[in-house]
């Protein structure tokens, strides 16, 4: 499921970024601001998975019926997860342009560089803000197999969700950056381990005795009050099933 994650939220990326920009899943590391790959790219280092709160259903499950309209399986309710990409933009290093001494040069490409990442970034933003799911056709895998919505948007740290303790594991000072969220569906198996049809429903009817005067006995649970007159019958009803009608079983009763 994460693979598939990582792939849909690529394809998404696909129609954001400009043409030519890569996407990267590795860690971060402070080689990347001197190799020079020559184009620029993102980075999406997952750092976080938890529950999402919107898959709450009252039944929890739904029946799954046939053409006949017998029930073949119960499907459980989808659960959701947000996968969370801590994402920073990386542009090459400008070459140094004739005349300018170093330090100037220097100065100029940081800032020249902030602005770009900036832009890439500021890309995903406008793309969360444009449209909060996925297309069908970017998606890929269990994603696609779910036919749910995946839902992608920009958020902030929460409590107790930081990002800033990734820059020193990582070995790079801190970088603009943005928490972009995938909201996932999974669709968990059909559950069609049922018991079998009931064949049949036996309903019976038995007589019971006319309550007498007064001073008598107590009347048996359920029969009505002295003085009534008509049929006082107890209902029974059994249900039969092809397991429990077998030779030598007796079928249960309902």
């Amino acid at each position: 499921m994460l693979r598939d994650a990582d792939l849909s939220i690529a394809n998404w990326l696909g129609g954001v970024l400009p043409p030519g920009a890569g996407v990267r899943f590795d860690t971060p590391r402070a080689g990347w601001e001197e190799q020079g790959s020559g184009t620029p790219f993102v980075s999406l280092f997952l750092c976080d998975i938890r529950r999402d709160g919107q898959d709450l259903p009252a039944s929890g499950w739904s029946e799954v019926r046939d053409g006949d309209g017998r029930m073949v399986g119960r499907q459980p309710a989808a659960r959701y997860y947000r996968i969370c990409y801590a994402v920073t933009a990386w542009v090459d290093p400008a070459a140094a342009e004739p005349g300018k001494s170093r330090p100037e040069h220097d100065r100029q490409q940081r800032n020249q560089r902030a602005l770009e990442e900036h832009g890439l970034l500021g890309l995903l933003i406008d793309a969360c803000a444009d449209a909060d799911t996925i297309a069908d056709d970017q998606l890929t895998g269990a994603l696609a197999e779910a036919g749910l919505p995946s839902f992608v948007r920009c958020a902030g740290d929460e409590p107790g969700r930081s990002t800033q303790g990734l820059w020193p594991g990582f070995g790079i000072a801190p970088r603009a950056h943005l928490v972009l969220e995938l909201v996932a569906p999974i669709v968990p198996p059909m559950v069609t381990g049922l018991g079998p049809s009931p064949r049949e429903i036996v309903l019976g009817a038995h007589r019971l005795p006319a309550p007498s005067g007064p001073g008598d006995a107590a009347a048996p649970t359920g029969t009505p009050p002295t003085g009534t007159t008509g049929t006082v019958r107890r209902w029974e009803r059994r249900t039969v099933d092809e397991r429990a009608a077998g030779p030598g079983r007796t079928p249960p009763r309902g």
